[in-house]
């Protein structure tokens, strides 16, 4: 559910980036964001609801070292990083999703950047807190991530958009001569519907 729930704002961003960079307004339109924004919207709450029922389990089953890491994510050195992470993943893309006048290009961007970083926020607290308080008796540091880690994952970050930039200039995003075939076609599909219930003389119809 979470690579889906991050998929989703990924594709709403790169779907902003294209329609910016390559003039495509006139195919990725408002009711494209807006439909998005709406199953972002949907993912936020199932996101909250596991989210939730994770953290309960872990407090009900009263589990020693579980316990140490929840109270370390709820009140203690990694409290900022789990409610921004709850901030980023459920309360930011609610309130902008819940109306539709932000439902909008630039509401569901902001949204959707907020996700990606709720979502590599709960990768960071479901590794680096459980890896502080483990079940044995494993000597453990407080962690923080190094120069080499953050610049491995700004180089991977930076690889992936580059390969995907490239590949936009080699394979069509959209298949402009199927949309164009495919409207031309609804128009006469809709046309010899319409046809078919309408009298064969319309004069011969009283008025």
């Amino acid at each position: 559910m979470g690579a889906i729930f991050s998929g989703i704002a990924a594709l709403i961003i790169a779907m902003a980036i294209l329609r910016r960079v390559y003039h495509l307004g006139a195919y990725f339109k408002n009711i494209h964001f807006n439909n998005m924004g709406l199953l972002l919207f949907v993912m936020a709450v199932l996101w909250f609801y596991f989210t939730f029922a994770e953290n309960l389990t872990v407090w009900y089953g009263g589990e020693e070292a579980e316990l140490a890491t929840l109270h370390s994510k709820l009140t203690g050195e990694f409290a900022v990083p789990f409610w921004l992470m709850v901030a980023c993943c459920f309360f930011i893309p609610i309130g902008l999703m819940a109306r539709r006048a932000t439902r909008n290009v630039t509401g569901t961007v902001v949204a959707s950047v907020a996700v990606v970083i709720g979502m590599w926020l709960e990768r960071f607290n479901i590794v680096v807190p459980t890896s502080l308080h483990p079940r044995g008796d494993i000597w453990a540091l407080h962690y923080f991530p190094s120069w080499v880690e953050l610049s491995i994952m700004a180089g991977t970050f930076s690889g992936f958009i580059l390969v995907y930039m490239v590949a936009t200039k080699f394979f069509p995003i959209i298949s402009i001569w199927e949309i164009r075939e495919g409207r031309e076609k609804s128009i006469q599909e809709v046309s010899e519907r319409v046809a078919e219930y309408l009298p064969d003389d319309l004069t011969a119809v009283a008025p």
